[in-house]
């Protein structure tokens, strides 16, 4: 039993009951890992939670908490009438760069809450990129009656701001700094050669991200390192990790089908470097004390580089092989540095992180007094 199964197992006849939403158990290893970042910083808050999930009976046995399908408003509904509050524990459930669709999933859970006079916390969130004017006018509905609003960073209160909301938001930090890791061995080397994780994602044209990825790849093998691919959405991921080793000549190493966000950490945590498109690629690198260098597909990636005082992230735009492993050569040789700021980074982000929890004690009139 882990440590999620035992904390919630312990509290599980607890008078404090909090309804969990977010993109869980659907198959996003970034977004489980804000769910586990969550349960870990609950710790002994005496709680009892009902997630809402895309996996319900695989969620129910990994964490012993009571589980629902995220799509049936039904079940959902029924849940939130005997809850203390509605969390949204992290994410970027306020952007429709994909679709306005996820958009409306979210804010029609607050709409539903709210309308039964429940609270809404929204803490450590990812707000933006928002374009659309119907967008924009949910994004702006919902931040207006949530009850708390927390963001992971700076930019996200600039975008809550230039929608015309004027309240108080704090900045603390994403729950994803707060993961346990498995435990592993030691370190990925194949004999001189230090190991780099690469996390792709597939965005707009897939044919020159791959190429570029899969040049790479090719030239950091050339350079005495070993390329290792990183899935961390199977259903996103997989055909471009395919295409990434085909242009390696179809043996790039790689790490797929991954337990969970701990053993993704701890994976991590036993490279040289990591290159990544995806937040919590960066995220979780960080948290091991391993140098992330970023690439930008999205706001949130200079977000975080501009956070956790990284290089400004490689653009997509004209991205080549060439072009990253310039930016990698500078990036190692600025190590040095790098460690020293992650060092110093990583506390402070635990200690926002942990901040969204006393900001739910406080929020909350029967867990005043408790100790998380």
């Amino acid at each position: 039993m882990d440590h999620c199964q035992t904390v919630l197992g312990e509290n599980a006849i607890a008078g404090v009951k909090l309804v969990v939403a977010g993109y869980y158990y659907c198959g996003n290893l970034g977004d489980d890992a804000l769910l586990r970042g969550f349960l870990t910083g609950l710790g002994s808050l005496p709680v009892q939670l009902t997630l809402l999930s895309g996996a319900p009976q695989t969620s129910f046995r990994e964490l012993n908490a009571r589980s629902i399908d995220r799509r049936n408003f039904g079940e959902i509904k029924k849940e939130l009438s005997d809850a203390d509050a509605l969390v949204f524990a992290g994410g970027s459930i306020l952007q429709d760069a994909t679709s306005v669709f996820s958009m409306n999933y979210y804010t029609k859970l607050v709409k539903l809450a709210k309308g039964m006079n429940k609270k809404v916390l929204m803490l450590a969130q990812g707000i933006g990129p928002i374009n659309s004017v119907l967008g924009k006018g949910m994004a702006r509905a919902a931040l207006k009656s949530a009850d708390v609003v927390t963001v992971r960073d700076p930019q996200s209160v600039q975008v809550v701001r230039s929608l015309g909301v004027s309240r108080p938001i704090e900045v603390t930090a994403d729950f994803a700094w707060l993961i346990e890791p498995k435990e592993q061995g030691a370190d990925f080397q194949l004999g001189e050669m230090k190991t780099v994780g690469i996390c792709a994602r597939p965005w707009k044209n897939d044919k020159k991200v791959i190429k570029a990825f899969g040049d790479f790849a090719q030239i950091l093998f050339r350079n005495q390192y070993v390329p290792v691919l990183i899935e961390m959405d199977k259903s996103m991921d997989s055909a471009m990790l395919d295409g990434i080793a085909k242009m390696h000549g179809g043996r790039c190493p790689d790490m797929r089908n991954i337990s969970g966000p701990e053993d993704l950490a701890a994976r991590i945590r036993r490279m040289h470097a990591v290159v990544s498109m995806r937040l919590h690629g960066g995220i979780l690198a960080a948290a091991g004390g391993v140098p992330p260098m970023m690439v930008a597909y999205d706001p949130k990636i200079s977000a975080f580089t501009n956070l956790m005082d990284l290089p400004a992230p490689v653009s997509l735009e004209g991205i080549t092989g060439d072009r990253i492993w310039q930016s990698f050569q500078a990036f190692e040789r600025d190590r040095d540095r790098t460690l020293r700021i992650l060092a110093v980074k990583k506390e402070q982000q635990t200690s926002l992180a942990l901040r969204n929890v006393a900001i739910i004690r406080e929020s909350i009139p029967a867990l005043a007094g408790s100790l998380g």
